[in-house]
């Protein structure tokens, strides 16, 4: 069901948005169940009256905010497992609000792409509907998301930030201090924060926590479980969802507080272990 959303929101309130910056639906997941579990997460740590926004982070083989985008102007249903919830138009072409059927809270859905550089890291382009070309350099790929009117951010991801990438990763840092890096859930609890983390902050970077969901059905509970919190005055624009939270993650008066737990060890083991299945399995080009 696809409607219209307006700007209810004044500007002289606090507001508070809780965010979860690394998102993925993957095939596998129902998208009803999906986002009754992100608004559960997200109505943990907040409130009915904040706000809640997932960023998708979608890869080259990924489409679900085109085609919930085109099922709004049409009027047409592109995703068979979106049943219960309304997904609403923005005044923001990244933008999409959906709408519980029993609730007064809702979610904002914002478009953004993971790029894989040629370095092997990852590259997360935030409140974008542009596509990008994998396999680049990543000074490359962080120019073009900029240039494009997104947000790069740098995932942590396992041992991706070890040895040669790590080398390469600190001194991109030292050219570009106000880089945002990204933690996620994954990370198993008992691993100490990665160095660049202190980095980035000290450099006057960002770390924005996401909860990156894996490909596997039992992990369609864990959007909006990881992420952070940002209150001030007129920090977000429902009529311009992205826009607005551009202008607030770059204003450094705006403080930003993560919340959800790391991963325990069980979990991350099994985790690992099923990835590394996926790869083997997977068809050969």
């Amino acid at each position: 069901m696809i409607e219209a959303i307006s700007n209810p929101n004044a500007t002289d309130i606090i507001q508070t948005i809780y965010a979860d910056s690394h998102v993925h639906i993957h095939s596998c997941f129902d998208l009803d169940l999906f986002l009754d579990a992100a608004l559960a997460n997200f109505l943990r740590v907040g409130h009915d009256g904040d706000i809640f926004i997932l960023f998708l982070t979608e890869s080259s083989s990924e489409s679900y905010f085109q085609n919930l985008y085109r099922s709004a102007l049409t009027g047409t249903s592109a995703v068979p497992s979106l049943k219960r919830w309304s997904v609403r138009l923005t005044g923001d072409d990244s933008a999409l609000y959906a709408a519980c059927p029993t609730s007064t809270s809702g979610i904002y859905m914002i478009a953004g792409k993971q790029i894989v550089t040629l370095e092997n890291l990852e590259v997360l382009a935030l409140m974008t509907t542009a596509a990008f070309e994998d396999r680049q350099p990543l000074e490359r790929v962080v120019n073009a998301v900029s240039e494009r009117g997104g947000i790069p951010v740098i995932p942590w991801g396992v041992g991706k930030w070890m040895g040669r990438r790590g080398r390469i990763l600190r001194q991109f840092l030292d050219r570009h201090p106000r880089l945002f890096l990204g933690d996620n859930s994954g990370r198993p609890v008992f691993w100490l924060e990665p160095l660049l983390f202190r980095q980035a902050k000290a450099q006057g970077g960002r770390v924005l926590p996401g909860s990156d969901p894996l490909p596997f059905p039992s992990e369609c509970w864990r959007p909006g479980s990881f992420g952070f919190s940002m209150a001030g005055v007129g920090i977000f624009d429902s009529a311009q969802p992205a826009v607005s939270l551009k202008q607030t993650l770059f204003d450094s008066a705006v403080q930003l507080k993560a919340y959800g737990a790391l991963e325990n060890p069980y979990r991350f083991t099994r985790n690992q272990l099923e990835m590394q299945l996926i790869k083997y399995l997977k068809p050969k080009r």
